[in-house]
């Protein structure tokens, strides 16, 4: 039977994927680099394979050029980002002054260029940084209030400013009280006063008082105590640079624990209104210096173990009846010039005696440690 006209034996051709039409404009080249005669100069030309199709296929290099071809990508990245952007802008990769620079890298390269350029971690923006350095100013301030809060309160730096204030008429005679206390008198010490009613603001400046303590003699007196105990060290021999910060800690802690004795004894026994605040209890204890600056020269000009034993006798005995009649203030205070109002039991009084007596007693032991150079 014969198919109709209008029908075709024929079957219709098969269908074929359309080939692209645009022209391939393969990258520049870049410069040759100077590779000891190598046949691929450049790392493009080696990864790089146009196929007859007109796409662009790329491949590694060869491993024993990766490390020649480092060199050469990051100064060929500009030209080829250029040529790129180009094309995809729809100029040709040649056309002068558009396209140029780097293409944009992925995500992940663009984080670690700012992590080498602003040293920011991945992901930290401005406001993460910013609430960083805004705790941390908040952490050390508060720091900072605390320090001051406690450091001020048995320290304060008003006093410590007023003990530093001495005149020349002050030490001299200081320096005469503390070596020679046996017929001072008196030993109390003076009130400063209001101008306008008479009510009592607190003591009188150590260079308008002599009996009041001050922190320049101690200080000097502790540095000069350093410096003599490494020259007698050297004079005998044995000198070395740790001798310097050893009597200068030893010192230290005596001080220290002298004062931390006082004020541990005036809790125990219930001491209010002594008026004597942490700067002049430290300067009460720095007085024990000057009798042994006296003994540790007198041991080194060679008077003899008797003579130094003598002189090293009444140092202690001129200390110990200086804090009897100095320390008598904080332990027993006044109750003209005392501001809180208290009765002392005999019992009461008896405790703050001995304790008086103990911490005089006591001199002895820190200045026969100290003067042993």
């Amino acid at each position: 039977m014969a198919s109709p006209p209008y029908m075709s034996s024929r079957s219709p051709p098969p269908l074929q994927h359309p080939k692209p039409t645009h022209p391939a404009y393969p990258p520049p080249e870049p410069p040759h680099t100077p590779t000891g005669g190598s046949a691929h100069s450049s790392p493009y030309s080696q990864a790089q394979r146009i196929s007859q199709d007109g796409y662009i296929r790329y491949s590694s290099p060869p491993v024993g050029e990766q490390q020649t071809t480092a060199s050469t990508s990051s100064s060929s990245f500009g030209a080829y980002g250029g040529g790129v952007q180009n094309q995809r802008a729809g100029y040709p990769a040649g056309t002068p002054g558009v396209g140029v620079g780097p293409a944009p890298g992925p995500q992940g390269y663009s984080s670690m260029n700012n992590v080498n350029a602003f040293g920011t971690w991945p992901g930290m923006n401005d406001a993460t940084a910013q609430m960083g350095v805004q705790f941390g100013k908040s952490a050390v301030a508060a720091g900072q209030e605390y320090v001051e809060k406690n450091f001020t309160r048995y320290l304060p730096s008003h006093l410590i400013k007023v003990s530093f204030s001495v005149t020349n008429s002050y030490v001299l005679n200081k320096l005469r009280l503390v070596l020679f206390p046996w017929r001072h008198k008196p030993w109390s010490r003076q009130v400063k006063r209001s101008s306008e009613n008479g009510a009592m603001e607190g003591w009188q400046a150590p260079r308008d008082d002599i009996n009041a303590p001050d922190l320049y003699i101690p200080t000097m007196a502790l540095v000069t105590y350093t410096l003599l105990s490494a020259l007698a060290s050297g004079l005998q021999s044995r000198f070395h640079p740790e001798v310097l910060g050893l009597s200068l800690s030893k010192a230290l802690a005596v001080v220290t624990l002298e004062f931390c004795a006082i004020k541990l004894g005036s809790y125990l026994l219930d001491v209010r209104g002594g008026g004597a605040s942490g700067v002049e209890l430290i300067g009460y204890g720095g007085y024990k210096f000057v009798g042994i600056i006296v003994v540790i020269i007198v041991s080194m000009l060679g008077f003899g173990r008797l003579v130094c034993g003598a002189v090293f006798v009444y140092t202690f005995g001129a200390n110990a009846f200086f804090l009897l009649r100095s320390l008598k203030y904080v332990l027993l205070p006044d109750a003209s010039v005392s501001t809180v109002t208290t009765t002392l039991s005999h019992s009461q009084r008896s405790r703050r005696v001995h304790f008086l007596f103990f911490m005089a007693m006591s001199q002895v032991l820190w200045m026969f440690w100290l003067s042993r150079v």
